[in-house]
């Protein structure tokens, strides 16, 4: 596997979007891994735009199967702020709402954004809490339902004989 990885990432060693590395999970890289939840080797992790963890990749270890994987699912257009190549309308308009700006200015910008995102998934995270809580509650109340259903029916096979 490593010559096809290795190749893959002298294919991508350029690319905008995708970048190939490998971490020794028996040297230097341990806590990389322990972090990562690497339990196995060879493990192959991808990631996507702002995930952190990654998600583990589980197809093909020959060179075409990871290439095809990277093309469909990594190999993302990347919306360059300078060129505006790549861009979509909405992130164009954004580019030439803060076109020009200072270097204070936009970093300014940046920090409300970093604050918006920070909310948001905050907000995010008490909503999925909420959720799995009135998922437990509901589970609880099917489970009480459905045995005083099974009692019930009981009751009425021995009431009726």
């Amino acid at each position: 596997m490593k010559p096809d990885w290795d190749k893959l990432g002298g294919y991508y060693a350029d690319h905008p979007s995708v970048l190939i590395v490998d971490v020794d999970c028996t040297a230097d890289g341990q806590g990389t891994c322990q972090r990562m939840g690497v339990q196995g080797y060879p493990t192959i992790k991808y990631f996507m735009s702002g995930d952190k963890k990654g998600k583990d990749y589980q197809q093909g270890r020959d060179f075409n199967s990871l290439k095809s994987f990277a093309e469909s699912r990594l190999n993302k257009p990347v919306c360059d702020a300078a060129t505006k190549k790549g861009c979509a309308k909405n992130e164009i308009a954004f580019i030439e709402k803060h076109e020009g700006k200072s270097a204070d200015a936009l970093k300014e910008v940046a920090k409300e954004k970093a604050d918006e995102l920070k909310e948001i998934r905050k907000a995010r995270s008490e909503a999925e809490s909420e959720l799995k809580q009135k998922q437990r509650e509901w589970k609880k109340r099917e489970n009480l339902l459905n045995r005083a259903t099974n009692i019930l029916k009981q009751m009425q096979k021995t009431a009726s004989a």
